[in-house]
C-alpha cells in the first residue's frame, strides 16, 4: 500500500469522493445526509492542503483504498492546536488492517505539523466497535459520549470522542 499526500490527482480524488460518498449513504459514521459534489470535495481537499493540514490518500496498486484528513476541530481561537481527523476505507478493504496503517501515517504527519498539538476522533454511533477499536489501538483515549447528537435516516445518533496528545 502507497500513501499519497501531495500532488493528488483529479482521478484519485473522484476515487477517494466515492469511498467518502459511500459512507454518507450506507452508514452513520459520516453525518452528512447528501452525497457530495466533486467540486465541493475538491474546495475541502483545496482548504486543507492550503492550511498546510494532511490529506491522505492509499493506493494499493493503483486503486484507492482509503482517505484521511485533518480539519479544524472548532473555527474559535482557542482552539488552534487542536484538529479534528476523518479516515475511511474502501468498503471492499474492510478489516485488512488499512485503516491503523493510513491512521498512523496521519498521527505521523500530525507530529511534523508544530500547530498540531491535540487530534480529536468525533466517531459516528457508540455502536461503532471497530473505529472505537482502531483508535484504541493507535493511542486515543476515550474522552466521553454524546448521546443522540445526530440524526441522520430517521435514527438519532451518539457520538463517541476519542483524543490523542501529538
Amino acid at each position: 500500500m502507497k500513501i499519497i499526500s501531495k500532488r493528488i490527482s483529479k482521478t484519485d480524488i473522484r476515487s477517494a469522493l466515492q469511498t467518502y460518498n459511500y459512507y454518507i449513504d450506507n452508514s452513520f459514521a459520516n453525518f452528512e445526509e447528501k452525497k457530495l459534489s466533486i467540486r465541493i470535495f475538491t474546495a475541502m481537499y483545496n482548504k486543507i492542503v492550503s492550511e498546510n493540514l494532511p490529506f491522505l490518500i492509499a493506493k494499493k496498486n493503483s486503486e484507492v483504498v482509503g482517505i484521511a484528513f485533518v480539519n479544524k476541530f472548532r473555527n474559535k481561537s482557542g482552539y488552534r492546536y487542536t484538529f479534528e481527523h476523518s479516515i475511511y476505507v474502501n468498503p471492499k478493504y474492510i478489516n485488512q488492517g488499512l485503516g491503523s496503517k493510513i491512521l498512523k501515517e496521519l498521527i505521523r504527519q500530525c507530529k511534523n505539523n508544530d500547530n498540531i498539538k491535540n487530534l480529536i476522533a468525533v466517531i459516528g454511533g457508540s455502536d461503532n466497535k471497530s473505529s472505537i477499536n482502531l483508535h484504541k489501538k493507535n493511542g486515543f483515549n476515550y474522552i466521553g459520549t454524546i448521546k443522540k447528537i445526530g440524526y441522520k435516516k430517521n435514527k438519532w445518533i451518539d457520538s463517541v470522542y476519542m483524543q490523542k496528545k501529538i
